[in-house]
């Protein structure tokens, strides 16, 4: 028989099985292990679905509903929504915008090489994007091929988090395709947003918000193998009523390849 190598404490069974053999005598030994692809059970991973508007978009306001059902009602899809100024010169400033979300939407459209910007835009794990304006079914897409992306890295890992702590499991060696990864905390707030919108194209529209993202912080950076990090907070010290998420992207645009909810 083998042992099975507990890595993390964590609420539900995490998708790793590590064997060590029976003749290890010391927990030094056991500490010895390093990841090989077998250590990882398949699971559908959590998907980053980032969701771009501005209030001041006249294409926004019809198509929020379906992009809210689309991702919410999918337990292995965190929405993460993010105001922009990119159409408040057209009389009315988006009271939920912030210049820090502005720099995000356009690092991806850097990194892809794209001379343009538009709303509203969903990004499925920093890889896929597109205008969620087909709902439920546009959602998925986008979220299934971002899937497929990641699928072809070569390597696996899996991502954790407690109240107090960041766990990062892979067989990836260190550095192993010359990519650094920022370990990223970002915080929303789940609750329901009314804004009625008073001048501009859309005056008069009452437009919805969910899980608008309030903060995002960079904890620290992962270049392969298997780390833990200090979170700079813990749930309960999140802002009242909000929720938060942690994961790993190649920095100025690049690709989400694991998440955890805090």
């Amino acid at each position: 028989m083998a042992a099975i190598l507990k890595l993390f404490r964590r609420k539900k069974p995490a998708p790793l099985v590590c064997s060590v053999g029976l003749d290890v005598d010391s927990p030094h030994e056991d500490h010895q292990h390093h990841h090989t692809a077998a250590c990882f059970l398949p699971f559908e991973s959590l998907a980053v679905l980032e969701f771009f508007q501005s209030q001041g978009c006249q294409s926004c306001p019809p198509a929020i509903p379906g992009i809210l059902e689309g991702a919410l009602q999918q337990p292995n899809i965190v929405l993460l929504s993010y105001n922009v100024t990119l159409f408040d010169h057209l009389g009315w400033a988006d009271t939920l915008a912030d210049s820090r979300w502005d720099a995000r939407q356009r690092a991806y459209a850097r990194a892809w090489g794209r001379n343009n910007l538009y709303t509203p835009m969903v990004v499925a794990n920093g890889s896929v994007d597109g205008t969620g304006t087909g709902g439920r079914q546009d959602i998925a897409d986008i979220v299934a091929r971002s899937r497929e992306v990641n699928a072809g890295s070569g390597w696996k890992v899996y991502l954790d988090v407690n109240d107090t702590d960041v766990r990062i499991d892979s067989d990836r060696g260190m550095e192993a395709d010359g990519d650094v990864y920022d370990v990223v905390l970002t915080v929303y707030d789940p609750r329901s947003q009314t804004v009625k919108v008073k001048s501009g194209t859309n005056k008069g529209k009452k437009i919805e918000h969910r899980n608008v993202v309030t903060d995002s912080i960079k904890v620290g950076e992962w270049r392969g193998g298997d780390v833990t990090l200090p979170l700079p907070m813990s749930k309960a010290g999140l802002p009242h009523g909000h929720e938060a998420v942690v994961f790993l992207q190649i920095p100025a645009g690049g690709r989400i390849v694991a998440a955890a909810k805090l």
